[in-house]
Protein backbone atom coordinates (compact mmCIF):
# COMPACT_ATOMS: atom_id res chain seq x y z
CA UNK A 1 0.00 0.00 0.00
CA UNK A 2 1.09 3.57 -0.51
CA UNK A 3 3.04 5.25 2.16
CA UNK A 4 0.56 7.73 4.07
CA UNK A 5 1.95 11.29 4.98
CA UNK A 6 0.56 13.51 7.25
CA UNK A 7 1.34 17.39 6.78
CA UNK A 8 0.09 19.38 9.74
CA UNK A 9 1.09 23.06 8.76
CA UNK A 10 -1.20 26.20 10.01
CA UNK A 11 -0.47 27.79 6.46
CA UNK A 12 -3.96 26.31 3.98
CA UNK A 13 -2.46 26.92 1.17
CA UNK A 14 0.68 24.97 1.62
CA UNK A 15 -0.85 22.31 3.50
CA UNK A 16 -2.52 21.94 -0.32
CA UNK A 17 0.62 22.29 -2.14
CA UNK A 18 2.09 20.05 -0.35
CA UNK A 19 -0.23 17.36 -0.45
CA UNK A 20 -0.88 17.73 -4.09
CA UNK A 21 3.01 17.20 -4.65
CA UNK A 22 2.91 13.95 -2.94
CA UNK A 23 -0.13 12.39 -4.13
CA UNK A 24 1.49 12.60 -7.32
CA UNK A 25 4.24 11.05 -6.67
CA UNK A 26 2.05 8.00 -5.27
CA UNK A 27 1.08 8.82 -1.66
CA UNK A 28 -1.80 9.11 0.22
CA UNK A 29 -2.08 12.24 2.56
CA UNK A 30 -3.69 13.53 5.19
CA UNK A 31 -3.72 17.07 6.28
CA UNK A 32 -3.75 18.88 9.95
CA UNK A 33 -3.94 22.87 10.61
CA UNK A 34 -3.00 22.85 14.50
CA UNK A 35 -2.10 21.02 17.31
CA UNK A 36 -4.51 19.38 18.00
CA UNK A 37 -5.50 18.01 14.91
CA UNK A 38 -2.06 16.96 13.96
CA UNK A 39 -2.56 14.48 17.29
CA UNK A 40 -6.08 13.66 16.57
CA UNK A 41 -4.62 11.96 13.30
CA UNK A 42 -1.77 10.14 14.78
CA UNK A 43 -4.06 8.68 17.26
CA UNK A 44 -6.63 7.53 14.55
CA UNK A 45 -4.26 6.72 11.68
CA UNK A 46 -1.04 4.79 11.45
CA UNK A 47 0.75 7.41 9.26
CA UNK A 48 4.49 6.33 8.15
CA UNK A 49 5.88 10.30 7.56
CA UNK A 50 4.51 13.32 9.36
CA UNK A 51 5.77 16.72 8.18
CA UNK A 52 5.57 19.03 10.77
CA UNK A 53 5.38 23.04 11.16
CA UNK A 54 7.63 24.32 13.89
CA UNK A 55 4.49 27.09 14.21
CA UNK A 56 1.02 25.30 14.60
CA UNK A 57 -0.66 28.31 15.80
CA UNK A 58 -1.57 25.83 19.13
CA UNK A 59 1.78 24.29 20.03
CA UNK A 60 5.23 23.90 18.99
CA UNK A 61 6.12 21.09 16.82
CA UNK A 62 9.52 20.50 18.63
CA UNK A 63 7.67 20.27 21.66
CA UNK A 64 5.02 17.99 20.21
CA UNK A 65 7.21 15.39 18.55
CA UNK A 66 7.46 13.44 22.33
CA UNK A 67 3.87 13.15 22.37
CA UNK A 68 3.51 12.32 18.96
CA UNK A 69 5.85 9.46 19.82
CA UNK A 70 4.29 8.23 22.65
CA UNK A 71 1.45 6.79 19.62
CA UNK A 72 3.27 6.09 16.95
CA UNK A 73 7.22 5.30 17.83
CA UNK A 74 8.11 4.49 14.23
CA UNK A 75 6.96 7.39 12.01
CA UNK A 76 9.50 9.32 10.69
CA UNK A 77 9.00 13.16 11.17
CA UNK A 78 10.03 16.18 8.66
CA UNK A 79 10.58 19.55 10.54
CA UNK A 80 9.13 22.32 8.06
CA UNK A 81 10.91 26.21 9.38
CA UNK A 82 10.50 29.43 7.57
CA UNK A 83 14.11 30.30 9.06
CA UNK A 84 16.60 27.29 9.12
CA UNK A 85 19.02 27.91 10.88
CA UNK A 86 22.26 25.36 12.91
CA UNK A 87 20.16 25.44 15.54
CA UNK A 88 16.76 24.53 14.14
CA UNK A 89 18.42 21.34 12.76
CA UNK A 90 20.14 20.57 16.74
CA UNK A 91 16.93 21.03 17.91
CA UNK A 92 15.12 19.19 15.65
CA UNK A 93 17.97 15.85 16.15
CA UNK A 94 17.73 16.00 19.39
CA UNK A 95 14.02 15.68 19.02
CA UNK A 96 15.03 12.87 16.86
CA UNK A 97 13.14 13.97 13.90
CA UNK A 98 14.58 12.48 10.65
CA UNK A 99 14.95 15.93 9.11
CA UNK A 100 13.73 19.55 8.22
CA UNK A 101 13.05 21.04 5.34
CA UNK A 102 13.42 25.10 4.96
CA UNK A 103 10.51 27.56 3.50
CA UNK A 104 10.22 27.90 0.37
CA UNK A 105 10.23 24.32 -0.36
CA UNK A 106 11.81 22.95 -3.25
CA UNK A 107 9.42 20.27 -4.57
CA UNK A 108 12.71 18.07 -5.45
CA UNK A 109 14.08 18.20 -2.32
CA UNK A 110 11.01 17.38 -0.71
CA UNK A 111 10.19 14.21 -2.46
CA UNK A 112 13.69 13.06 -1.69
CA UNK A 113 13.78 13.34 1.73
CA UNK A 114 10.25 11.81 2.25
CA UNK A 115 11.05 8.93 0.15
CA UNK A 116 13.85 8.35 2.64
CA UNK A 117 11.97 8.78 5.48
CA UNK A 118 9.07 6.60 4.37
CA UNK A 119 11.88 3.84 3.73
CA UNK A 120 13.44 4.36 7.28
CA UNK A 121 10.03 4.01 8.62
CA UNK A 122 9.33 0.83 7.00
CA UNK A 123 12.78 -0.74 7.71
CA UNK A 124 11.92 -0.24 11.46
CA UNK A 125 8.49 -1.82 11.43
CA UNK A 126 10.23 -4.72 9.94
CA UNK A 127 13.14 -4.29 12.57
CA UNK A 128 10.63 -4.24 15.44
CA UNK A 129 8.53 -6.93 13.65
CA UNK A 130 11.32 -9.51 14.12
CA UNK A 131 12.12 -9.03 17.06
CA UNK A 132 8.93 -10.60 18.44
CA UNK A 133 8.26 -13.40 19.34
CA UNK A 134 11.36 -15.10 17.59
CA UNK A 135 14.38 -12.53 18.28
CA UNK A 136 12.61 -11.75 21.96
CA UNK A 137 12.74 -15.83 22.76
CA UNK A 138 16.03 -15.99 21.64
CA UNK A 139 17.85 -12.99 21.64
CA UNK A 140 16.68 -10.67 24.29
CA UNK A 141 16.85 -7.40 22.35
CA UNK A 142 13.58 -5.99 23.74
CA UNK A 143 13.29 -2.45 24.93
CA UNK A 144 11.28 0.67 24.76
CA UNK A 145 13.44 3.48 25.42
CA UNK A 146 14.67 5.86 23.78
CA UNK A 147 18.11 4.35 23.69
CA UNK A 148 17.13 0.99 21.89
CA UNK A 149 14.62 3.01 19.61
CA UNK A 150 17.36 4.52 18.06
CA UNK A 151 19.79 1.40 17.77
CA UNK A 152 16.28 -0.10 15.90
CA UNK A 153 16.04 2.74 13.46
CA UNK A 154 20.24 2.71 12.66
CA UNK A 155 19.67 -1.43 12.33
CA UNK A 156 17.12 -0.43 9.97
CA UNK A 157 18.89 1.47 8.19
CA UNK A 158 21.92 -0.68 7.75
CA UNK A 159 20.07 -3.50 6.53
CA UNK A 160 18.73 -1.68 3.42
CA UNK A 161 22.29 -1.27 2.63
CA UNK A 162 25.68 -3.48 1.85
CA UNK A 163 27.84 -1.26 3.66
CA UNK A 164 30.68 -2.71 6.85
CA UNK A 165 28.91 -2.36 10.25
CA UNK A 166 30.85 -2.12 13.02
CA UNK A 167 28.94 -2.89 16.45
CA UNK A 168 29.94 -1.36 19.70
CA UNK A 169 29.05 -2.15 23.01
CA UNK A 170 30.18 -3.63 26.42
CA UNK A 171 30.22 -7.03 26.87
CA UNK A 172 26.70 -8.75 27.35
CA UNK A 173 24.84 -5.96 25.59
CA UNK A 174 23.73 -8.21 22.24
CA UNK A 175 26.25 -7.25 19.67
CA UNK A 176 25.95 -10.65 17.78
CA UNK A 177 21.67 -9.93 17.70
CA UNK A 178 22.33 -6.47 15.86
CA UNK A 179 24.49 -8.39 13.46
CA UNK A 180 21.58 -11.16 13.23
CA UNK A 181 18.96 -8.57 12.54
CA UNK A 182 20.92 -7.25 9.80
CA UNK A 183 21.48 -9.75 8.17
CA UNK A 184 17.44 -10.78 8.48
CA UNK A 185 16.51 -7.71 7.23
CA UNK A 186 18.80 -7.59 4.36
CA UNK A 187 17.97 -8.93 0.85
CA UNK A 188 21.00 -11.60 2.17
CA UNK A 189 18.82 -13.05 4.60
CA UNK A 190 17.91 -16.30 2.58
CA UNK A 191 22.03 -17.06 2.35
CA UNK A 192 24.40 -17.91 5.30
CA UNK A 193 25.47 -16.08 8.57
CA UNK A 194 28.79 -17.11 9.90
CA UNK A 195 29.78 -16.06 13.02
CA UNK A 196 33.53 -15.90 13.58
CA UNK A 197 34.57 -14.98 17.47
CA UNK A 198 38.17 -13.91 16.74
CA UNK A 199 39.00 -13.91 20.70
CA UNK A 200 38.05 -17.71 20.74
CA UNK A 201 40.70 -18.35 18.86
CA UNK A 202 44.42 -19.20 19.09
CA UNK A 203 46.27 -16.99 16.91
CA UNK A 204 48.24 -19.76 14.83
CA UNK A 205 44.63 -21.18 13.54
CA UNK A 206 42.92 -17.88 13.20
CA UNK A 207 44.26 -17.33 9.83
CA UNK A 208 43.18 -20.48 8.72
CA UNK A 209 39.97 -20.39 9.89
CA UNK A 210 38.93 -17.25 8.53
CA UNK A 211 40.93 -17.49 4.93
CA UNK A 212 41.40 -21.34 4.40
CA UNK A 213 44.53 -23.30 3.27
CA UNK A 214 45.49 -25.23 0.64
CA UNK A 215 46.89 -28.69 1.07
CA UNK A 216 50.35 -28.73 2.66
CA UNK A 217 50.27 -25.10 3.79
CA UNK A 218 51.16 -26.05 7.27
CA UNK A 219 51.86 -29.97 9.14
CA UNK A 220 48.64 -30.98 9.60
CA UNK A 221 47.13 -29.68 6.85
CA UNK A 222 46.22 -32.78 4.93
CA UNK A 223 43.54 -31.67 3.08
CA UNK A 224 42.39 -27.97 1.27
CA UNK A 225 39.72 -26.36 3.56
CA UNK A 226 37.51 -23.02 2.48
CA UNK A 227 37.61 -20.44 5.23
CA UNK A 228 34.74 -18.63 6.95
CA UNK A 229 35.12 -15.58 4.11
CA UNK A 230 34.41 -18.61 1.69
CA UNK A 231 31.80 -20.12 3.48
CA UNK A 232 29.94 -16.82 3.87
CA UNK A 233 29.75 -16.68 0.38
CA UNK A 234 26.81 -14.67 -0.97
CA UNK A 235 25.59 -13.60 2.59
CA UNK A 236 27.05 -12.39 5.85
CA UNK A 237 30.27 -12.87 7.97
CA UNK A 238 30.15 -11.41 11.51
CA UNK A 239 33.87 -10.78 13.12
CA UNK A 240 32.94 -10.33 16.98
CA UNK A 241 35.95 -9.40 18.63
CA UNK A 242 37.75 -7.90 16.05
CA UNK A 243 40.14 -6.54 18.30
CA UNK A 244 41.38 -9.39 19.15
CA UNK A 245 42.87 -9.92 15.78
CA UNK A 246 46.53 -10.68 15.87
CA UNK A 247 48.34 -7.59 13.48
CA UNK A 248 49.26 -9.68 10.83
CA UNK A 249 46.20 -11.01 10.24
CA UNK A 250 44.59 -7.25 10.20
CA UNK A 251 46.51 -6.52 7.70
CA UNK A 252 44.97 -9.32 5.26
CA UNK A 253 41.55 -9.16 5.89
CA UNK A 254 42.17 -5.29 5.05
CA UNK A 255 42.73 -6.30 1.68
CA UNK A 256 39.45 -8.11 2.03
CA UNK A 257 37.82 -5.36 2.74
CA UNK A 258 39.47 -3.49 -0.06
CA UNK A 259 40.09 -6.07 -2.83
CA UNK A 260 36.81 -8.51 -1.97
CA UNK A 261 38.89 -11.46 -2.63
CA UNK A 262 40.88 -14.03 -0.52
CA UNK A 263 43.82 -15.84 -0.45
CA UNK A 264 44.02 -19.57 1.35
CA UNK A 265 47.33 -20.07 3.52
CA UNK A 266 50.36 -21.32 1.46
CA UNK A 267 48.08 -20.92 -1.66
CA UNK A 268 49.10 -18.14 -4.72
CA UNK A 269 45.53 -18.06 -6.22
CA UNK A 270 43.15 -15.68 -5.19
CA UNK A 271 38.70 -16.41 -4.54
CA UNK A 272 36.53 -13.80 -4.99
CA UNK A 273 33.41 -13.32 -2.61
CA UNK A 274 30.61 -11.93 -2.38
CA UNK A 275 30.39 -11.03 1.63
CA UNK A 276 28.71 -8.55 3.94
CA UNK A 277 31.11 -7.76 6.91
CA UNK A 278 29.89 -6.86 10.36
CA UNK A 279 32.78 -6.66 12.77
CA UNK A 280 31.90 -6.23 16.79
CA UNK A 281 33.78 -5.25 19.40
CA UNK A 282 33.74 -4.45 23.42
CA UNK A 283 36.81 -2.24 23.13
CA UNK A 284 37.36 0.92 21.95
CA UNK A 285 39.50 1.08 18.70
CA UNK A 286 41.15 4.39 19.11
CA UNK A 287 42.90 3.24 22.14
CA UNK A 288 44.14 0.21 20.68
CA UNK A 289 45.26 2.07 17.33
CA UNK A 290 47.39 4.21 19.88
CA UNK A 291 48.55 1.29 21.44
CA UNK A 292 49.97 0.09 17.68
CA UNK A 293 47.93 -3.40 18.34
CA UNK A 294 45.09 -2.44 15.56
CA UNK A 295 45.67 -0.73 12.18
CA UNK A 296 44.11 2.63 11.63
CA UNK A 297 43.45 1.99 8.06
CA UNK A 298 41.48 -1.27 8.84
CA UNK A 299 39.42 0.69 11.69
CA UNK A 300 37.92 3.10 8.63
CA UNK A 301 37.13 0.63 6.39
CA UNK A 302 35.13 -1.05 9.31
CA UNK A 303 33.89 1.96 10.64
CA UNK A 304 31.60 2.72 7.76
CA UNK A 305 28.24 2.06 9.71
CA UNK A 306 28.78 2.50 13.62
CA UNK A 307 26.25 1.09 15.74
CA UNK A 308 26.48 1.97 19.66
CA UNK A 309 24.72 -0.46 22.26
CA UNK A 310 23.85 1.31 25.19
CA UNK A 311 24.43 -0.68 28.18
CA UNK A 312 21.81 -1.81 30.61
CA UNK A 313 22.42 0.89 33.05
CA UNK A 314 21.73 3.93 30.53
CA UNK A 315 18.17 1.95 30.09
CA UNK A 316 16.90 0.62 32.99
CA UNK A 317 13.48 1.58 32.14
CA UNK A 318 13.82 -1.81 29.98
CA UNK A 319 14.67 -3.25 32.98
CA UNK A 320 11.17 -4.92 33.92
CA UNK A 321 10.44 -5.94 30.16
CA UNK A 322 13.46 -8.06 30.27
CA UNK A 323 12.62 -9.44 33.77
CA UNK A 324 9.36 -10.69 32.70
CA UNK A 325 10.78 -11.93 29.18
CA UNK A 326 13.37 -14.39 30.76
CA UNK A 327 10.94 -15.38 33.04
CA UNK A 328 8.95 -16.76 30.47
CA UNK A 329 11.42 -18.00 28.44
CA UNK A 330 12.33 -20.17 31.13
CA UNK A 331 9.48 -21.05 32.24
CA UNK A 332 8.86 -22.33 29.01
CA UNK A 333 12.05 -23.93 28.58
CA UNK A 334 12.10 -25.79 32.21
CA UNK A 335 8.66 -26.49 31.57
CA UNK A 336 7.79 -24.82 35.01
CA UNK A 337 4.10 -23.62 36.54
CA UNK A 338 3.49 -20.21 35.91
CA UNK A 339 5.73 -17.46 37.82
CA UNK A 340 5.48 -13.95 38.62
CA UNK A 341 7.89 -11.63 40.33
CA UNK A 342 7.44 -9.77 43.18
CA UNK A 343 7.26 -5.86 42.99
CA UNK A 344 10.44 -5.52 45.63
CA UNK A 345 12.91 -7.59 43.28
CA UNK A 346 12.06 -5.64 40.27
CA UNK A 347 12.84 -2.61 42.32
CA UNK A 348 15.75 -3.91 43.42
CA UNK A 349 17.11 -5.02 40.40
CA UNK A 350 16.41 -1.99 38.66
CA UNK A 351 18.28 0.27 40.91
CA UNK A 352 21.57 -2.28 40.14
CA UNK A 353 23.53 -0.81 37.60
CA UNK A 354 24.66 -4.37 35.70
CA UNK A 355 28.23 -4.54 34.94
CA UNK A 356 27.71 -7.84 32.90
CA UNK A 357 24.39 -5.85 30.96
CA UNK A 358 21.72 -8.17 29.36
CA UNK A 359 23.85 -10.98 29.70
CA UNK A 360 23.77 -10.79 33.85
CA UNK A 361 20.32 -10.34 34.21
CA UNK A 362 19.46 -12.79 32.18
CA UNK A 363 22.28 -15.32 34.50
CA UNK A 364 20.36 -13.89 38.02
CA UNK A 365 16.77 -14.78 36.55
CA UNK A 366 17.78 -18.07 35.74
CA UNK A 367 19.56 -18.62 38.86
CA UNK A 368 16.49 -17.45 40.84
CA UNK A 369 13.61 -19.64 39.21
CA UNK A 370 16.32 -22.41 40.30
CA UNK A 371 15.84 -21.37 43.72
CA UNK A 372 12.10 -20.44 43.90
CA UNK A 373 9.73 -23.55 44.99
CA UNK A 374 6.32 -21.31 44.71
CA UNK A 375 5.02 -19.75 42.71
CA UNK A 376 6.73 -15.67 42.42
CA UNK A 377 9.99 -14.62 43.15
CA UNK A 378 11.06 -12.60 45.82
CA UNK A 379 14.20 -11.16 47.16
CA UNK A 380 14.76 -14.00 48.87
CA UNK A 381 15.08 -16.59 45.53
CA UNK A 382 17.93 -14.18 44.51
CA UNK A 383 20.57 -14.72 47.52
CA UNK A 384 23.08 -14.17 48.03
CA UNK A 385 23.39 -12.21 45.01
CA UNK A 386 21.22 -9.51 46.37
CA UNK A 387 23.59 -8.35 48.63
CA UNK A 388 25.28 -7.33 45.65
CA UNK A 389 22.07 -5.62 44.19
CA UNK A 390 21.99 -2.65 46.43
CA UNK A 391 21.99 0.80 44.32
CA UNK A 392 25.41 1.92 44.10
CA UNK A 393 23.70 5.34 44.91
CA UNK A 394 23.65 4.61 48.21
CA UNK A 395 26.91 5.48 50.12
CA UNK A 396 26.98 2.80 52.70
CA UNK A 397 26.98 0.27 49.67
CA UNK A 398 29.62 1.48 47.35
CA UNK A 399 32.58 -0.43 48.21
CA UNK A 400 30.07 -3.74 48.10
CA UNK A 401 29.03 -2.69 44.32
CA UNK A 402 32.35 -1.26 43.39
CA UNK A 403 33.64 -4.86 44.43
CA UNK A 404 31.06 -6.63 43.11
CA UNK A 405 31.30 -5.08 39.89
CA UNK A 406 35.46 -5.47 39.74
CA UNK A 407 35.03 -8.92 40.70
CA UNK A 408 32.55 -9.36 37.55
CA UNK A 409 35.41 -8.05 34.78
CA UNK A 410 38.00 -9.79 36.23
CA UNK A 411 36.22 -13.45 36.10
CA UNK A 412 35.48 -12.25 32.65
CA UNK A 413 38.85 -11.27 32.14
CA UNK A 414 40.43 -14.64 32.95
CA UNK A 415 37.78 -16.89 31.02
CA UNK A 416 38.97 -14.80 28.08
CA UNK A 417 42.24 -14.20 26.11
CA UNK A 418 41.98 -11.04 26.52
CA UNK A 419 45.61 -9.66 25.38
CA UNK A 420 47.71 -7.68 28.88
CA UNK A 421 46.67 -4.89 29.58
CA UNK A 422 43.02 -4.34 28.48
CA UNK A 423 41.30 -5.28 31.92
CA UNK A 424 43.24 -2.04 33.36
CA UNK A 425 42.20 -0.07 30.43
CA UNK A 426 38.44 -1.34 30.93
CA UNK A 427 38.26 -0.60 34.63
CA UNK A 428 39.36 2.46 34.13
CA UNK A 429 36.78 3.65 31.69
CA UNK A 430 34.01 2.45 33.34
CA UNK A 431 35.42 5.24 36.21
CA UNK A 432 36.20 7.81 33.78
CA UNK A 433 33.75 8.34 31.80
CA UNK A 434 30.94 8.95 34.70
CA UNK A 435 33.50 10.93 36.28
CA UNK A 436 34.26 13.12 33.30
CA UNK A 437 30.16 13.44 32.78
CA UNK A 438 29.15 14.31 36.02
CA UNK A 439 32.10 16.42 36.62
CA UNK A 440 30.82 18.74 33.43
CA UNK A 441 27.20 18.48 34.14
CA UNK A 442 28.38 19.92 37.57
CA UNK A 443 30.17 22.90 35.73
CA UNK A 444 27.46 23.35 33.37
CA UNK A 445 29.62 22.30 30.49
CA UNK A 446 32.44 24.78 31.37
CA UNK A 447 35.99 22.90 30.55
CA UNK A 448 38.20 24.96 32.42
CA UNK A 449 36.34 24.72 35.94
CA UNK A 450 35.68 20.59 34.97
CA UNK A 451 40.06 20.37 34.18
CA UNK A 452 40.70 22.79 37.48
CA UNK A 453 38.10 19.69 39.55
CA UNK A 454 39.80 16.91 38.01
CA UNK A 455 43.34 18.29 38.24
CA UNK A 456 44.37 17.84 34.16
CA UNK A 457 45.22 19.95 32.04
CA UNK A 458 42.26 21.23 29.17
CA UNK A 459 43.82 19.22 25.92
CA UNK A 460 43.69 16.08 28.04
CA UNK A 461 40.03 16.99 29.03
CA UNK A 462 39.40 17.05 25.61
CA UNK A 463 40.86 14.20 24.79
CA UNK A 464 39.12 12.44 27.24
CA UNK A 465 35.69 13.94 26.28
CA UNK A 466 36.28 12.72 22.60
CA UNK A 467 37.63 9.45 23.59
CA UNK A 468 34.70 8.66 25.33
CA UNK A 469 32.13 10.42 22.87
CA UNK A 470 30.75 12.67 25.62
CA UNK A 471 31.10 15.93 22.90
CA UNK A 472 30.95 15.78 18.97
Amino acid sequence: MPNLVLIADDDDSLRHILAATLEKTGYNTLKARNGAETLACVKETNVDVILLDIWLGDANGLELIEDIQQYNSTASIIIITAHGTTQTAIDAAKQRAYGYLTKPIDQKQLIELVARAASATQQTKNVKASTTPDFDRHGKMVGQSAAMQEVYLKIGRAAVSDETVLVLGESGTGKELVAQLIHQNSRRVHNPFVVVDCGAMPSSLIESALFGHVKGAYTDAHSARKGKFQQADSGTIFLDEIAELPIEVQMKLLRVLQEREVEPMGGTETHAVDVRIIAATNRRLEAAIAQKSFREDLYYRLNVIPISLPPLRERKEDIPELIDLFIRQFVEEYQLPEISVSMEVIKQLTAYDWPGNVRELENAIKRALVMCSGQMLLPEHFDPILKELAPISEPGNLNAQVHAMLQAHIEQYMESDTPPGALYAEIREIFEKPLFKIVLEHTNGNRSKASDILGINRNTLHTKLVEYELVS
